[in-house]
């Protein structure tokens, strides 16, 4: 069985929707130093679950620490939302946590500031040893819009409605790493093309490497990087049943010597760039009988994991909550509902802190 580990990262807003500087204080406030820390930016806090077993026991991890994040924000006068981007203007949007690295990390590329006002939701598998982890990433590349268009879930910026589903998506490109990985031949290459862009100042360490699925240093682990912040705990759950599924597929794949067809970054960038505008439809209400080719993507995605939900026990979870999505749409379908229909800002932030400490969001 691979165990998933799940990272979230979270806003903490204002009741006018300005972003609130107070991370570290917060973080404090939970005590729970291990899983639960400032990031990059200070008004981000996250939240960091052990590997689990089974989707019940992530569930478990995720609801407790972000009830736990929650009300140590409630405490600080703020809110904890669960979105991929600050939806409005207000607040220090620049303010970087007062920790040495992250210090270091905005002087090294001031410009890229801004791309780390994105949250993200990343998912942990563990494999069996870091070359295996690599072949994965090669496999898994065509599979990353797919990922993405699952889990979009930031349409406001500034107050107002960019057009993109994840609008996250467009702030990190900003990042010189942040793109989906390559072809390499084993944990040997993937390592040495790390220390090559590091050595291009393309970034300072390996932890600031943001490939859309990397292998972190030391660690037989696939982390996948690609998806926005989930707005409820069900939305991560979900997202953390495909992603262990798809992984375990790929493993199979390699075991049975299954070839893949090798797709051109170009070609991958773009269905990206189609994910994260929102063009790809999973409400039933909206599909069209002609469906973009990053849709076609989601359906053969949900068929090719099939087997390995099995196998996980991961079917019940999985597939109810891809009928959710199928219902209720995104994140940002949601965010969109939600906005349309409550009375200003106050109300507005009120429906994403309730989001983010409850099972579900409708909008």
């Amino acid at each position: 069985m691979l165990t998933v580990g799940v990272a979230e990262e979270f806003l903490l807003l204002g009741p006018d929707g300005a972003v609130v500087p107070s991370a570290p204080f917060v973080a404090r406030q939970a005590r729970d130093e291990d899983r639960i820390r400032p990031g990059f930016l200070a008004y981000q806090l996250v939240t960091d679950t052990a590997g689990c077993g089974s989707l019940h026991e992530l569930r478990g991890e995720l609801s407790r620490l972000r009830l736990q994040a929650a009300d140590a924000a409630r405490r600080a006068g703020v809110s904890l939302v669960s979105v991929g981007a600050p939806p409005f203007a207000a607040g220090p949007l620049g303010a970087v946590t007062d920790e040495t690295r992250y210090r270091e990390l905005a002087g090294w590329f001031p410009d890229a500031v801004v791309a780390g006002r994105g949250c993200t939701c990343q998912v942990r598998i563990e494999v069996t040893d870091r070359d295996q982890a690599v072949d994965v990433l090669a496999r898994i590349r065509p599979w990353l819009p797919a990922l993405l268009a699952l889990t979009v879930n930031s349409p406001f910026a500034d107050g107002l409605d960019t057009g993109w589903a994840s609008y996250r998506y467009h702030l990190q490109q900003h990042w010189p790493t942040f793109r989906p990985p390559g072809a390499w031949d084993g944990a040997d290459r993937y390592d040495s093309v790390v220390r090559s862009l590091i050595h291009s100042g393309a970034a300072p360490d390996e932890s600031t490497v943001f490939f859309l699925a990397r292998v972190p240093a030391g660690q037989p682990v696939v982390e996948v990087r690609v998806a926005d912040a989930c707005l409820t705990v069900e939305d991560s759950v979900v997202f953390a049943g495909i992603v262990r599924a798809l992984v375990r597929s790929l493993i199979t794949d390699a075991r049975r010597n299954l070839t893949t067809t090798p797709v051109p970054t170009s070609v991958v960038d773009a269905h990206l760039n189609t994910a994260a505008h929102g063009e790809v439809r999973l409400r039933q209400d909206r599909l069209t009988p002609t469906m973009p080719a990053a849709h076609e993507a989601v359906v053969r995605l949900m068929r090719k994991i099939g087997p390995a939900l099995s196998a996980n026990g991961d079917v019940d979870d999985v597939y109810r909550g891809f009928k959710r999505l199928r219902q209720q749409g995104t994140g940002a379908d949601r965010q969109r509902r939600a906005r349309r229909r409550r009375k200003g800002t106050t109300d507005f932030v009120q429906f994403l802190a309730g989001s983010t400490a409850a099972g579900t969001a409708e909008g």
